[in-house]
């Protein structure tokens, strides 16, 4: 099943932005076949504002990303983190290139389909 990858990067090559202060996520979609392509740029307002944390922003930040099944950010808090992962969304820290950090992904889910293939019945 494809699903979408957010970033937040502010060049659009590495992830290097704090979730809270990202006005900007890059988004790819991942296929089925397990290929990949960048397909486009959300721009957003950055929920927080010198360590106060508007939740309402903090919701509308969600809601740009809502159709991304992951989110990659240089860090996360824990309200953030909250948030998204109760809209289906799994937040993951990460300070490497974006194309990278898509691959370990992609090599993660893989690696664990196959394990729940091998994984005995009872």
């Amino acid at each position: 099943m494809s699903y979408k990858i957010a970033a937040a990067s502010s060049d659009g090559e590495r992830v290097d932005r704090h979730f809270g202060h990202a006005d900007l996520f890059y988004i790819a979609e991942v296929a089925d076949d397990e290929t990949y392509q960048l397909t486009g740029k959300r721009t957003l307002k950055s929920p927080c504002r010198h360590g106060i944390h508007d939740l309402q922003e903090m919701q509308k930040a969600v809601e740009v990303i809502a159709d991304c099944r992951y989110v990659l950010c240089e860090a996360i808090g824990a309200g953030a983190a909250t948030v998204l992962e109760q809209c289906r969304i799994t937040p993951l820290e990460t300070d490497e290139l974006i194309t990278k950090a898509i691959e370990n992904i992609i090599l993660y889910r893989k690696r664990f389909k196959k394990m729940q293939c091998a994984a005995p019945t009872t």
